[in-house]
């Protein structure tokens, strides 16, 4: 019996011994390579997300208010935001235009006249002073056909403004004015916002001023996401207690709404040429900062690095780390030095080419 435990002892003992030599099994890890590309070292601005067109349409005509659209409503450019109460107009257009019509009559009977006398009197059977007399009321009536035919258009433009319009597609984010209530020309109706057409607006430090330019694309982001937007617009004038100026930078498309808090990474400085990796590969610890690096064998080795400026996705980092090295981006919570891997892909991170990419905070 002790023979049967030592030998079970002893076959445990060497069955543990070769599992140690062979290590821990391979890992399953995501990898991406190191790239050089060019980066400046960046400030963080805060900014509003805004609306290019928030306005608050206002009515143009007097009349008690029989329509409204609702908050939330989309509105294309061109459809009524509201309505008004247009019986009123629409008398007024048909006096305009029945004045109209009469005018008409008496001014083509009086052209006719004048047309007959003026026979007459080439003839030698008419006065000229009648002549003068038949032009005279010829041309008084065409002038009060011309103002009869103002009259109606002004009619018909009082009658167009019980509609107010949209003046751009956008949506409803508040009502000024209920149904029933009496509208006068000028008194707001709702606020309209193009919630599609946006940009952040930021008053940037006077000292990036001599880095940006209308067009270039700059990093955005709110902690949780960030994209590049080019600059719309610089204002180039600076406040005097602040010692700042307003920057606006186009979002159409973007993941936020209007009224949100985001920040603009904006350079305080010239580009460098620099070696880069995603941030996914950089692993955080109390001592400092390293990156797993997997060599030719498709083992994994810990590298030190230092790490620098953002430029989207990527970082720069200072260490033996050269463009076109493997690094871990996904897997390396649980690597060893010297352990082999799984590579569960090759392909190179987007945007891995060298150039000139985004500005963004460290």
């Amino acid at each position: 019996m002790m023979k049967l435990v030592t030998s079970f002892a002893l076959a445990f003992f060497t069955a543990a011994t070769a599992l140690a030599q062979q290590g821990p099994p391979p890992a399953n890890v995501r990898v991406a390579e190191a790239v050089e590309t060019d980066m400046a070292p960046t400030i963080q601005s805060p900014a509003t997300v805004l609306s290019r067109n928030d306005s608050r349409i206002a009515a143009e005509a007097n009349g008690r208010v029989v329509m409204v659209a609702e908050p939330g409503d989309l509105i294309e450019a061109g459809e009524p935001v509201a309505r008004l109460d247009d019986m009123q107009a629409r008398l007024q257009l048909g006096e305009a235009q029945a004045r109209l019509a009469r005018l008409r009559a008496n001014a083509d009977y009086q052209s006719s006249e004048f047309e007959r006398w003026s026979r007459l009197a080439e003839a030698g059977t008419a006065p000229q002073t009648r002549l003068r007399e038949v032009e005279l009321a010829r041309n008084l009536a065409v002038q009060e056909l011309n103002e009869a035919q103002s009259a109606v258009q002004r009619a018909r433009l009082d009658l167009a403004r019980t509609e107010i319009l949209a003046p751009f597609t956008g949506r409803v984010v508040e009502r000024l004015i209920q149904v029933g209530e009496y509208s006068s020309p000028g008194r707001e109706i709702v606020r309209l916002v193009d919630t599609n057409s946006l940009e952040a607006r930021s008053q940037a430090p006077l000292s990036v001023a001599a880095f940006i330019a209308v067009g270039d694309e700059v990093e955005v982001g709110d902690g949780d996401r960030r994209i590049l937007a080019p600059i719309r617009a610089i204002i180039p004038v600076g406040d005097a207690v602040s010692r700042t100026f307003e920057l606006r930078i186009e979002l159409d498309n973007s993941p936020w709404i209007a009224g949100s808090g985001v920040r603009a990474y904006l350079p305080r400085g010239e580009s460098v040429h620099v070696v880069a990796v995603p941030q996914d590969a950089i692993v955080l610890r109390t001592r400092g900062s390293h990156v797993w690096f997997i060599g030719e064998d498709n083992t994994a080795e810990q590298v030190q690095v230092v790490t620098g400026d953002r430029n989207g996705e990527l970082i720069a980092v200072t260490g033996e780390i050269a463009a076109g090295d493997r690094v871990v981006v996904r897997g390396a919570e649980n690597l060893r030095p010297g352990q082999a891997v799984n590579i569960l892909n090759e392909t190179q991170i987007a945007g891995g080419t060298s150039g000139t990419g985004g500005n963004v905070a460290n």
